[in-house]
């Protein structure tokens, strides 16, 4: 009776169009009035501050603001120039330069829907002028924005360490790996779309065009190297790091002469609003995960997946096959809340890696994020742009293909996601 009126509520809610986070904590609330054996009340207030009290997140915040920082410092304009430099000359040369500054601007900001905004506003119109169809130009840069929180530094690796208890160092530096390949598998996609469709290509940068566009560049690249070199060499915690992000994406705006008292209040807006976003998500999310476990649905739901298969490869295949179906109807935050202390001790009780599950289930989550009917970053991409959905048509899904290949390389390759942590950090 418990499951059954939280799941239907919780889902009339989301069909209604109530945000994720109320339909979370309306859903939990609703059921524990309707069950009728709680005295009181008081552990929902209880769990949803006992979730984000944690010193992982204070992070969260800081990590946001230096990507507003850098974002509003001259950063973005500097990356786009650097990445025509280097791969648009290449056939459907925009669609790479929107990737590869995707993957870049990853390490700034660490934000899909920053990433995302950023680019799309620079590239999709310039992909217009130059004849390229709406569908692969908006499809490319969403899919492209979903690196934003696989390459360090990433606000979701942050949580997901909070969630499980895994060391936040080895999940961050655990994800540059995984990042690049999603990035490639892209660029494959697009090379195929640039030749079907035989899109432009641009005039060969010189070495001394390369070389003035990569100066300009060296602070956007210099940010997750500070990061990932602090944490391994000990000097700072993941945590602390984000501190220093923000500190660098001051120092990087003011040496630009970009950034004024303006553009950091704007910044400290945008990471309130950000972070009270996410927070919410997260306090949500506890009480309606303890409802869950009260009306053992872990249980069910592992006894579900053992009963599919009992080999490791087996079940990855179907925890790989939920995580994309949850995708496509839930925010990844909220699903990584749920889903991921059912699933991860699943998986790590079999001998599984337990950086390598964490970097898998972001892969996971990040393709729903393009595809509909929640994409968030598909929605931006649009909105941005000013491009209805519908001319999107198929194309995002094949995009989301290649994102899918990639993430089945990484299940299935371990020193994909452990040689980076393990040559900084030394074995776990």
């Amino acid at each position: 009776m418990l499951l059954a009126s939280l799941l239907i509520i919780f889902m009339l809610l989301l069909v209604l169009g109530v945000p994720i986070a109320f339909s979370m904590l309306l859903s939990a609330l609703a059921a524990v009035l309707l069950d009728g054996s709680f005295s009181s009340l008081l552990f929902i207030a209880q769990r949803m501050l006992y979730s984000i009290d944690s010193m992982s997140l204070l992070a969260v915040p800081l990590f946001i603001f230096a990507g507003e920082l850098m974002g509003s410092g001259g950063i973005t304009r500097r990356i786009m120039h650097f990445c025509n430099s280097l791969v648009g000359h290449v056939k459907g040369g925009m669609c790479h330069v929107s990737i590869l500054a995707c993957m870049i601007f990853a390490g700034v900001s660490g934000s899909s829907n920053a990433d995302t905004a950023a680019v799309a506003s620079i590239t999709v119109p310039t992909m217009r002028k130059e004849g390229y169809d709406d569908d692969v130009a908006v499809s490319c840069v969403a899919a492209g924005g979903t690196i934003g929180p696989i390459i360090p530094p990433s606000t979701t690796l942050l949580i997901y360490a909070t969630i499980t208890g895994d060391s936040p160092g080895r999940l961050l530096m655990a994800g540059l790996l995984p990042g690049v390949l999603f990035g490639l598998s892209l660029m494959v996609v697009s090379s195929i779309y640039a030749r079907k469709r035989n899109y432009p290509t641009r005039t060969r940068s010189s070495l001394r065009e390369v070389g003035s566009s990569f100066l300009q560049a060296i602070p956007a690249l210099l940010a997750p190297a500070i990061i990932l070199a602090g944490i391994s060499s000990g000097v700072f915690t993941a945590t602390e790091s984000g501190a220093i992000a923000a500190l660098y994406g001051l120092i990087v705006g003011i040496c630009y002469r970009e950034l004024n008292w303006k553009e950091v209040i704007r910044a400290l807006k945008n990471t309130a609003m950000s972070t009270g976003s996410i927070m919410f998500i997260i306090a949500a999310a506890a009480p309606f995960g303890w409802v869950l476990t009260r009306a053992r649905f872990p249980d069910m739901l592992i006894g579900f997946i053992t009963s599919i298969s009992s080999s490791l490869a087996g079940t990855t295949i179907v925890i790989i096959a939920i995580m994309l179906l949850v995708g496509l109807f839930m925010e990844g935050m909220a699903a990584m809340m749920i889903l991921v202390p059912v699933l991860q001790p699943l998986m790590v009780g079999m001998g599984y890696d337990p950086i390598q599950f964490g970097i898998l289930f972001l892969l996971c989550i990040s393709i729903g994020a393009i595809t509909p009917p929640v994409g968030i970053c598909l929605f931006t991409a649009c909105g941005v742009t000013n491009t209805p959905i519908s001319r999107i048509g198929k194309t995002v899904y094949i995009f989301a293909l290649g994102m899918l290949i990639a993430t089945l390389i990484q299940a299935f390759f371990p020193p994909l996601t452990t040689l980076v942590p393990n040559l900084l950090l030394g074995p776990a």
